[in-house]
């Protein structure tokens, strides 16, 4: 089984970017109608944060573990253990935990630094550039790699094949 390439992994990443968009706007306002019901809910933005994490959660192990997500299955990619199995659900987990290094790094930093931003949309594109070229560089280090695998994918014992 092959790897696909790097450009066709990223092809497949910016279609999961407008899968995982959709289950944010489908959290978001299911959190926002029960805020109007229950107005102490809609101010526990951790609790927001939490149910995006669990959601997202849901939808990549789900997948993992049968092996495929729908960007995935549209790109002919697959996703395998070392013994060219589907994830179990514990390694799906942890790929889960260990694949926030493609955003979590930039966000941080922007947060840390916090720009001194004049508006909501210029704060936006602020954190857009950071993740875009956090992405393009996490992404250009696997070429660093003989097998061209994502280091996360290394840490978290799985490989991206050609489906």
């Amino acid at each position: 089984m092959g790897t696909p390439t790097v450009r066709r992994r990223l092809a497949s990443l910016l279609y999961e970017v407008l899968v995982v968009i959709a289950l944010v706007i489908v959290v978001v306002t299911l959190f926002s109608l029960v805020a109007v019901a229950v107005p102490a809910v809609g101010r526990q933005r951790p609790l927001l944060l939490a149910l995006c994490f669990a959601s997202l959660g849901g939808y990549f192990i789900y997948c993992w573990h049968n092996g495929q997500t729908l960007a995935m299955r549209a790109w002919k990619i697959r996703i395998v253990d070392p013994a060219d199995e589907p994830l179990p659900l514990g390694r799906a987990c942890i790929r889960y935990v260990i694949a926030w290094v493609w955003v979590a790094p930039p966000l941080a930093l922007v947060a840390a630094i916090k720009p001194a931003a004049q508006s909501f949309s210029a704060a936006l594109g602020i954190d857009f550039a950071a993740v875009l070229a956090w992405v393009v560089l996490w992404a250009s280090a696997a070429l660093l790699r003989c097998d061209r695998q994502f280091w996360h994918d290394a840490a978290a014992g799985t490989r991206l094949v050609d489906a």
